[in-house]
């Protein structure tokens, strides 16, 4: 051993080990399963059920829908889960309808009662919101492991108490005053909507957790101003193109009774600012959006690809709106499944160690009545 242990010391090993190259990551891709001919048959079920409820079925459809499209969203071989219940939903519902009864009529008994429920809105809506993330996130799981939001409430109530009260203050300017400039003022408020939607979708995407893994977010104003300004500029090109289709048409409204004429005009002018709005401006807001919020959203070893085109998504639209136009509507269930595969087949994770490293957490989930609430008063809540 002696004679060992002096060679050893004659001849030093260097027993350092050497430096080892970070893992390379790995692109996860998400992937649908279904297929249209599947998603008509729930569609038409729902579509009849909620008709014949009237109404009422309306939430075992959503569930069944979300259902649906999460146990066909595949990635790295697994599959998510919806595990919502109807009734929860069905109460935020019934809950929803009150608020816009009040929010539609309180004016119209006292200046008093209407200015309650504005109140009153200002006081629930935001706590609503962040209970509708909160149900919609706990109630969804990958591999048994559920997804939870962690906002708080008071950020819940900096974030939407200025957009809230934007969206309020003209009809309640008009209710208390009647048309006056003021109510014109309170319209250029939205100027700041791109500062106020860069808030929510900062809520939104910044306090998602999987397990015990919390995202981090980026998002930053400016990249939300460059999408607001070049949607004004496509929407003000959208405004001419229709005003000229509107000239054109003069020479036809000339042959036509003045009325006629007029009314045939408007037509030309009215549908097609609509359509070339649908077909290429929310395309466009919703891609770019989209693309913003995703990449700049991370989970630890995880960070989100979203590489949607604004182009294809509008060419994609334009075919969903005519087929669903000449099939009188019985095209839109598959016009919903080609919109959702697109999306996911421009969407990816790049990870450095796979999902196993996540330990599940137990957490509260938020409330279904915010959930029901949110979608009848149009707030965006997507994730």
């Amino acid at each position: 051993m002696h004679d060992v242990a002096a060679a050893a010391g004659a001849f030093p090993i260097d027993t350092t080990a050497p430096a080892e190259d970070p893992p390379a990551a790995r692109t996860l891709r998400f992937a649908f399963t279904g297929s249209g001919r599947e998603y008509f048959r729930i569609w038409v079920v729902n579509l009849l059920l909620t008709l014949a409820s009237l109404g009422i079925y309306s939430a075992w459809a959503k569930v069944r829908r979300l259902q649906y499209f999460d146990r066909n969203t595949t990635l790295a071989g697994a599959r998510f889960d919806f595990h919502g219940n109807p009734k929860a939903i069905l109460r935020g519902r019934v809950l929803a309808v009150l608020l816009l009864v009040a929010y539609h009529y309180a004016f119209g008994i006292s200046l008093t009662a209407g200015l309650a429920t504005i109140a009153m809105l200002l006081a629930s809506l935001p706590w609503l919101i962040r209970g509708a993330l909160r149900f919609r996130l706990g109630n969804t799981s990958y591999r048994g492991l559920h997804f939870h939001f962690s906002g708080s409430a008071p950020m819940a109530y900096r974030v939407y108490l200025a957009p809230i009260a934007v969206f309020l203050l003209p009809g309640v300017l008009v209710a208390v005053y009647g048309e006056t400039p003021w109510v014109t003022v309170a319209w250029l408020l939205y100027l700041g909507w791109p500062l106020m939607y860069a808030w929510m979708k900062h809520y939104q995407y910044g306090y998602v957790a999987y397990g015990d893994q919390a995202s981090s977010n980026a998002l930053t104003v400016p990249g939300f101003f460059s999408i607001y300004v070049r949607g004004s500029l496509l929407a003000t090109s959208i405004v001419i193109v229709a005003f000229l289709a509107g000239v054109v048409a003069m020479p036809l409204g000339a042959l036509m009774p003045v009325r006629s004429a007029a009314v045939a005009i408007g037509l030309i002018v009215g549908g097609g600012m609509a359509l070339m709005a649908y077909v290429l401006l929310g395309p466009y807001q919703q891609v770019r959006v989209m693309n913003l919020c995703l990449r700049h959203t991370s989970f630890p070893g995880v960070r989100l690809v979203s590489n949607l085109s604004a182009r294809d998504f509008a060419r994609l639209q334009l075919k969903n709106l005519a087929l669903t136009l000449l099939t009188l509507g019985l095209y839109r269930p598959f016009a919903v499944v080609s919109a959702y595969r697109y999306r996911l087949d421009h969407l990816a994770l790049d990870v450095d160690e796979g999902f196993d490293h996540v330990v599940s957490r137990v957490t509260a989930g938020g409330g279904a009545a915010g959930d029901g609430a949110a979608d009848f008063v149009g707030l965006d809540l997507s994730w």
